[in-house]
């Protein structure tokens, strides 16, 4: 299950009802030593549990941040004009404009590796989370102003898209339908 920005608010307020009714349970019915141990035991697991999490969370963003560093060693960084001259098309080159700079955002590094056009986008180099990049598509559609429900067509192709190639494609034929001119669209490389 996948929470969005409206599921927020009731799930806040049931979180709120879970923990404070045996809480209130517990404070009314509970003696003040009882109380005192169970908070001080409580405390104790959850810096136990805190211990414990801590190294592999680190190790993670280490493992992840190395491999993305063998990525860059390997083929390079790569700069937003090289990554817009992989493409023929106008609306083509203003797509991958645009996705550049989120696609450099979702790394761990914060660089993008140099990408050509059938790297696949769940897999090396980027690795990327197939809901962090549906959550960044949906972002630059609303800051665009594209409306998806226009072509059932595209909209599958641009969030079902696996490669590189196929992603700056389907938001391009977005761009070439809706006509977009705005200025984000057309922000000089800088």
């Amino acid at each position: 299950m996948r929470l969005d920005k409206h599921d927020i608010f009731p799930l806040s307020i049931i979180l709120t009802f879970a923990i404070a009714i045996p809480i209130a349970l517990w404070v009314g019915f509970g003696s003040r030593q009882q109380i005192v141990r169970d908070l001080y035991d409580i405390a104790k697991y959850f810096a136990f549990v805190g211990i414990c999490v801590a190294p592999f969370i680190a190790w993670f963003a280490v493992r992840v941040r190395r491999r993305e560093k063998r990525f860059l060693t390997e083929r390079g960084e790569q700069a937003t004009s090289d990554f817009v001259a992989l493409f023929a098309g106008e609306s083509e080159r203003r797509a991958a404009n645009l996705l550049f700079e989120r696609l450099r955002r979702m790394t761990a590094t914060g660089r993008m590796p140099r990408l050509q056009k059938g790297d696949q986008l769940s897999g090396p180099p980027l690795f990327l989370v197939p809901d962090d990049l549906t959550e960044q598509i949906e972002e630059l559609c609303v800051e665009l102003d594209i409306c998806t429900a226009l072509d059932p067509d595209a909209k599958n192709a641009l969030y079902s898209s696996k490669t590189v190639a196929e992603l700056v494609s389907a938001l391009a034929r977005f761009i070439e339908q809706q006509g977009l001119e705005s200025d984000v669209v057309t922000a000089p490389d800088g």
